[in-house]
């Protein structure tokens, strides 16, 4: 089972692709390996609602791929299908959310150390 910070980036990823995939979703969708007869069920489940169709067609590959899905994956089947701009779009989130959590675990150790060295300094300069 994926980790709740895998799911949660595969979420924010969904969103991502929901907002600017648009039109070309079944050509993602293809290239993710959803079978044209689940695109068609999507097609009719959601007629007239284009980021629905898109988010259902990423909910389906994601039940499909199980434990396969990652953003990497989405990453690099936009890019096969050249969208690149929403494969830099998610990398570059990618990258924001690792510093964010580096930033997020790292800082705690830093102040630390900057008390540490801070501390010895004042002592030797009185």
């Amino acid at each position: 089972m994926p980790s709740n910070r895998t799911a949660g980036n595969l979420y924010a990823a969904f969103d991502i692709i929901c907002d600017h995939v648009g039109k070309d979703w079944r050509r993602l969708a293809r290239q993710l390996k959803v079978p044209d007869s689940k695109i068609d069920a999507i097609e009719v489940k959601y007629p007239r609602n284009l980021t629905e169709q898109v988010r259902e067609s990423l909910r389906v590959w994601k039940t499909t791929a199980g434990e396969r899905a990652a953003v990497p994956h989405l990453v690099q089947a936009l890019r096969a299908c050249r969208l690149n701009l929403v494969a830099d779009l998610l990398e570059e989130h990618q990258q924001a959310q690792d510093l964010q959590r580096e930033n997020e675990s790292g800082s705690s150790t830093v102040s630390l150390m900057s008390w540490d060295v801070d501390t010895p300094s004042t002592r030797a300069s009185s």
